[in-house]
């Protein structure tokens, strides 16, 4: 008898903490990333593409989302002047969800020119040289990795630019990497 109330207690014990851990990794398993590397037909590099040729823009960042039991890419890229264009892919048919240029009407006009602004500086980084592009980068971090990236956006860490790339082996698990966005001199 002694064996079965000690049990019992140890028995809970381990069952509430193996919920807590299910819980924890539902969470976490929340940020929208594909289930394996094939469960998407149109790939990030793919979107990007797509994104590129409608608006004419460069890509600044990308990641795949799902609303409404739809996965797609969310992509935003700058035009030559620094305007922004936002442009959604489904990640099934690749078709364009949503085609858009960034600008407020209605918004706060110094907002605008600030991002404006920031997107010409970028720009002029990549064509002089300094800075990767982002489809370097998620080429890179997919041979490094041996995964299908579904993320990529820039990051500021004191100064310095990096690419935060997520992607998803060929077993199903997810990584994140992050890559200097500054050109190595040569």
């Amino acid at each position: 008898m002694k064996k079965s109330s000690v049990f019992k207690p140890a028995a809970m014990s381990t069952l509430l903490g193996m919920s807590a851990l299910m819980v924890m990794g539902t969470a976490y398993a929340h940020d929208d990333a594909p289930k394996s590397m094939t469960e998407d037909s149109v790939t990030l590099l793919q979107a990007i593409e797509l994104a590129k040729t409608n608006t004419g823009g460069i890509p600044m960042e990308a990641e795949r989302d799902v609303e409404m039991g739809q996965a797609f890419y969310e992509i935003e890229l700058a035009g030559k002047n620094g305007e922004s264009y936002y442009t959604v892919i489904n990640s099934s048919t690749g078709e364009v969800i949503l085609n858009s240029n960034n600008r407020r009407k209605h918004g706060d006009d110094h907002h605008d020119s600030d991002d404006q602004l920031e997107n010409a500086l970028w720009l002029s980084g990549l064509n002089s040289g300094q800075y990767q592009s982002l489809e370097d980068v998620v080429k890179q971090a997919e041979a490094e990795l041996s995964g299908k990236a579904y993320s990529v956006e820039i990051d500021e860490h004191r100064g310095n630019y990096v690419y935060e790339v997520k992607l998803v082996t060929a077993n199903g698990r997810t990584v994140e990497t992050e890559i200097n966005a500054m050109t190595v001199a040569k």
